[in-house]
């Protein structure tokens, strides 16, 4: 028999000291998009990093190289780097994420094989490939979802393990963060409804975790070597999990954020405004077309300052923390690099 739970969370601003939170009317704004480059030219484009004057957009299934550097002034691509195969200083299905200073952190997922891409060596022509030095390496059964946040410090996401994420450095590592939910899944449930984005803010040392199958945010504050949850953002959810472990949604359950990015002052997801968008998240499969055309906008202490649209379905999000301007794939016909001023 099922043990249901119903879990009413208060709408978008909740955390774990709510009586200090003020609820107030979120604004809701629109913004027009300005172009970088509608040269896009893939089937799927994969993750998007800002690195000063350049942004780099992974193209997820090519069959040679698979990331173009795109110079933000000029708006032409500049060139591509990263190498598809099985040689040594090559990647099958690779994941990157920004890593420390100019580089890029390239993975693949359960094995020894990680390497940083140098975008001022590419720029000047060099080798821009350098390997991530055995002393540093995580290891490969850790590597879900790698984020370095400082030279030798590593987020990892774990969702089948007892704690969501671990921080490295090499050789210790400890666990922490609160899963979405307090019920115990079954392993092939939990990794499925755990997984998200993580995020790194340097300058305010702020963690952000959210989930792609749950409307939740968790934000933790790094003090030392170790994380302090600071909020937890949540949303409406309805679900049941069984006396085995075995976790049902209903159906018109609201999403988590697709995408995740930080800029100076904002937390931004892509999320998708019910008040005006109430399409069926089941029917989106592959679709693009359905995805949502808006970003929430959040405060890092939690709180939901305004929600934008977009003005087009939004594939992918990136900023810098150094400012506030937004960069953006979105669907016009094709596929389209555009910028926002937050």
């Amino acid at each position: 028999m099922e043990k249901i739970k119903l879990i009413l969370f208060l709408a978008l601003l909740c955390s774990c000291n709510t009586s200090e939170k003020k609820i107030t009317k979120v604004e809701r704004i629109s913004l027009d998009a300005e172009i970088i480059t509608d040269s896009i030219h893939a089937s799927l484009p994969g993750s998007l990093i800002v690195f000063n004057d350049y942004v780099v957009w992974e193209e997820a299934f090519a069959s040679d190289k698979f990331l173009h550097v795109v110079d933000i002034q000029t708006r032409k691509e500049v060139g591509r780097m990263g190498e598809v195969g099985q040689g040594p200083k090559e990647f099958i299905h690779p994941q990157i994420s920004r890593s420390y200073d100019d580089c890029i952190l390239a993975f693949v997922q359960g094995t020894k094989h990680q390497a940083y891409f140098s975008i001022e060596r590419f720029l000047a022509g060099e080798d821009y490939y350098i390997p991530v030095p055995n002393s540093i390496k995580i290891n490969p059964k850790s590597n879900f979802c790698l984020l370095e946040i400082e030279r030798g410090q590593f987020i990892t996401l774990q969702p089948n393990s007892d704690k969501l994420l671990e921080h490295w450095t090499r050789p210790y590592f400890y666990s922490f963060g609160k899963f979405p939910i307090p019920e115990s899944l079954r392993k092939r449930d939990r990794f499925s409804y755990f997984q998200g984005n993580v995020a790194y803010n340097p300058d305010l040392k702020k963690l952000i975790y959210t989930s792609y199958r749950f409307p939740y945010m968790a934000i933790y504050t790094k003090s030392g070597k170790s994380f302090k949850l600071q909020t937890e953002v949540k949303g409406k959810f309805d679900y049941s999990v069984s006396s085995g472990g075995e976790f049902k949604r209903s159906r018109d359950s609201k999403e988590g954020p697709r995408e995740l990015t930080l800029t100076l002052d904002y937390i931004v997801t892509v999320d998708r405004d019910l008040s005006i968008d109430q399409t069926d998240e089941n029917e989106v499969g592959r679709d693009p077309m359905k995805l949502p055309h808006t970003v929430f906008i959040y405060d890092y202490e939690g709180n939901l300052l305004k929600i934008v649209n977009l003005g087009f379905p939004v594939v992918r999000i990136a900023a810098d923390t150094k400012n506030n301007t937004l960069y953006a794939i979105v669907v016009m016909d094709d596929y389209v690099l555009v910028k926002y001023e937050l």
